[in-house]
């Protein structure tokens, strides 16, 4: 898809012109739209991103976003609801890119990510890196001393 800004309707559109030029059958359109997957719960959706991502392990997530133990346990049995910068930090720990973390926000009802409202999610990272940086540099350090 092009560089403009996209939004769900301008990407409906673009589907539904194919559609008319004989690009794409309206049969493939709405056998795509039945196999895209819907989830009624953050913890539905955690549980089917961890198992589509083998590796991806909660002591891992807990390690790079920086959260406790017991809280990322917590959001992941659905017993807690993170607001939304927390949830943002999950996300960065699994490893999401933006699609499902703004999935996973809509779903634990906390407002979307956007550029405009601080802190971005381009911070959010940065500081998750740097924190993870850090933790090699000191185990290196530790090592070495």
């Amino acid at each position: 898809m092009n560089a403009k800004k996209e939004t769900r309707t301008t990407v409906l559109f673009q589907e539904l012109e194919d559609i008319s030029q004989g690009h794409k059958s309206y049969q493939t359109f709405l056998k795509e739209l039945k196999e895209e997957k819907t989830f009624t719960s953050l913890k539905d959706f955690i549980n089917e991103y961890m198992s589509q991502h083998k590796d991806l392990t909660i002591p891992s997530i807990v390690r790079d976003s920086n959260l406790s133990k017991n809280y990322v346990y917590h959001i992941c049995d659905g017993r807690k609801t993170p607001s939304k910068y927390k949830l943002t930090a999950l996300c960065i720990g699994a490893h999401m890119d933006l699609k499902e973390t703004q999935k996973a926000l809509s779903l634990a009802g906390c407002s979307r990510l956007h550029q405009k409202i601080p802190p971005t999610p381009g911070s959010l990272c940065a500081l998750t890196k740097t924190i993870r940086m850090l933790r090699t540099l000191i185990y290196f350090w530790i090592k070495t001393a």
